[in-house]
């Protein structure tokens, strides 16, 4: 007698089937949602590496016209230490053969007013303890101003811990998320600025540069 044969799937073919189709989909649906995490976190480093970019740039235009022995407080020309605050006099013009000097002008780093430092997340950003980094200009005056040259500066550099080591291995312990080190004549910069992201999320860009100033 002539056998039939099957027209179709058993029910145990078709549930193993759904059930690799489903694993294979999850599979690529992952990757599809790691891709698209990296490539939003890529996106925001480049925002934060750019606002860190742009605040430096302001920062060495404004020290340009400064002496390096009339900042205050003074540096360690060691290069030991750091300071997350500097007050300078600019050169404004020559008379004769002496510089002229004009109104004090400070840069510095300041926690973000509507953000204490109290380790919470107090303007609901995503970021816990935060910093601005003020110019302030006529300093001491009646017509002394303060412009924001960039906020959600980290509170500590990128690696740095406020534990009395150098975690991040750039020589300078507990180094603020802005900091000036001289070294000679030289000053160097570093900033760390955050930029926050969805669900939480955020990431920190560092950026570092120097610049020589006169005697």
């Amino acid at each position: 007698m002539k056998r039939a044969s099957r027209g179709g799937f058993t029910l145990i073919e078709v549930v193993l089937t759904a059930a690799l189709l489903a694993s294979v989909m999850g599979a690529a649906l992952m990757v599809v949602q790691r891709g698209r995490g990296a490539m939003a976190q890529s996106h925001l480093h480049a925002r934060a590496e750019a606002r860190a970019q742009r605040a430096l740039e302001r920062v060495v235009a404004e020290l340009r016209g400064a002496g390096i022995d009339a900042l205050t407080p003074a540096l360690n020309p060691n290069g030991h230490t750091s300071t997350s605050s500097v007050t300078f006099e600019p050169i404004v013009g020559v008379s004769g053969a002496a510089p002229v000097w004009g109104n004090p002008v400070r840069i510095a780093l300041a926690p973000a007013p509507e953000d204490a430092a109290d380790n919470r997340d107090n303007d609901a950003d995503g970021l816990v303890d935060e910093s601005v980094l003020m110019l302030t200009r006529n300093v001491g005056s009646a017509s002394q101003a303060s412009f924001l040259l960039c906020s959600q500066v980290s509170e500590r550099a990128e690696g740095e811990l406020p534990n009395g080591s150098d975690d991040n291995g750039n020589g300078l312990i507990d180094e603020a998320g802005f900091s000036i080190q001289r070294i000679g004549t030289m000053l160097t910069l570093r900033i760390s600025v955050e930029e926050p992201g969805e669900g939480g999320t955020s990431t920190i860009a560092s950026v570092v540069t120097s610049l020589t100033l006169r005697n």
